[in-house]
């Protein structure tokens, strides 16, 4: 054998196995590169699902908040007190315009339903000023002769003192609901101090601050 062939071969010795050693190197670190890559898309793919759902709450309580009904704030600017304090106003508006007002603000809106809370403001923030409006825009001498309502003899001023008076009769219903909702709640309290007192084997008409 002549000393090339033996270069040769001790060359194939020795190259070969390094070889299959850097493809075996190179095989683990694709599947290495492979395993990161496929860890940060579900990483990537989890922290997307997590603001998805951070979003979609946020949105929720967004819109829950958006949803709820604002208690009317009265102030000099407002529609309805301009037309109570315009002496253009019947004086017989007027006084049922300030009855319907004082059950409003006395009333325990938390303790109604937001259906019926949503009614009273639209007729208070709206209807009523609408009303009001459209009779001042009649003559005072037509508004309070001319019969408009044939079956119940009803002149416009009639009418819309009628209806006033339906709106006041609808704030006072909620008003005393309201205020049940909240003697409920009291009485509720005094049987959960009751149920204490008996507990601790004394009654609560015998319980003294000393």
């Amino acid at each position: 054998m002549s000393f090339f062939t033996l270069l040769i071969l001790l060359s194939l010795i020795l190259i070969v196995p390094i070889i299959f050693v850097m493809r075996e190197k190179s095989k683990r670190t694709q599947v290495a590169s492979i395993q990161r890559h496929q860890e940060y898309l579900a990483s990537a793919s989890t922290l997307a699902s997590q603001s998805q759902a951070n979003t979609a709450l946020r949105e929720k309580v967004s819109n829950e908040q958006g949803n709820e009904l604002a208690i009317i704030h009265f102030s000099a600017n407002h529609p309805f007190i301009r037309l109570l304090y315009n002496e253009q106003v019947p004086k017989a508006f007027r006084a049922t315009m300030d009855d319907i007002g004082q059950q409003y603000e006395s009333t325990h809106h938390d303790q109604i339903t937001e259906s019926q809370l949503f009614t009273l403001n639209k007729l208070i923030a709206t209807r009523i000023p609408e009303l009001i409006t459209d009779y001042l825009s009649l003559d005072q001498n037509y508004a309070k002769t001319v019969i408009i309502d044939n079956d119940k003899q009803n002149t416009s001023y009639n009418m819309v003192l009628g209806q006033l008076n339906l709106i006041l009769d609808f704030s006072q219903k909620l008003n005393v609901q309201s205020q049940s909702g909240v003697v409920d709640k009291l009485l509720a309290s005094r049987r959960y101090l009751d149920d204490v007192y008996k507990e601790s084997g004394m009654a609560a008409d015998n319980l003294k601050i000393k």
